[in-house]
């Protein structure tokens, strides 16, 4: 598991529940991300690592949302390319 890899699938990520709203109490079951040619191991450590920097929140134990608080900490994330 290589550290790029990781976050390049953070951005996506991120960049996908943006698009689609996921956004505070509009949330999905984590075990339902999913990221094309990408093992599940690598997307459950980059959504541990997304919970652990705040950029994501926890639901009911298994859903997560992106934390409303940190959406422009999100933003400049996504744009450090």
């Amino acid at each position: 598991m290589r550290k790029d890899q990781i976050i390049i699938v953070k951005k996506q990520i991120l960049r996908r529940f943006l698009n689609k709203t996921m956004i505070g109490m509009n949330y999905v079951n984590r075990q339902d991300v999913k990221v094309k040619k990408i093992g599940g191991d690598v997307v459950k450590k980059a959504i541990d690592e997304l919970i652990k920097d705040g950029f994501l929140e926890t639901h009911h134990g298994l859903c997560i949302s992106i934390n409303p608080r940190m959406l422009t900490e999100i933003s400049k994330y996504l744009e450090d390319e």
